[in-house]
């Protein structure tokens, strides 16, 4: 093998070199491919959380709406409001 020839081998294996490193770190390249899947998979696994999330506060917004003991069940416990012609007992306390 001749100098002209291991020129062109090195300056082959350059060529190639070079283009592994751009494939491989460059813009778009793998490293970066890697990360945008890990980011996708991440935002997928969020949507699914918030769309069980939505489902949750969907129902709740329709009992509000139609379902009367729902309310009344969330007057008594979150604004301690009490029925017509009940008679609340208060604990004395020690």
């Amino acid at each position: 093998m001749d100098t002209r020839d291991k020129v062109i081998i090195s300056v082959g294996i350059l060529i190639f070199l070079g283009f592994l490193f751009v494939i491989g770190l460059g813009d778009r390249g793998a490293v970066d491919l890697y990360q945008l899947k890990r980011e996708r998979d991440r935002l997928r696994q969020t949507n699914l959380r918030l769309q069980e999330w939505n489902e949750v506060e969907y129902r709740t917004i329709d009992r509000l709406n139609n379902d009367v003991e729902f309310v009344e069940n969330i007057a008594r416990k979150e604004l301690g409001m009490i029925g017509e012609g009940e008679v609340v007992l208060l604990k004395k306390k020690n």
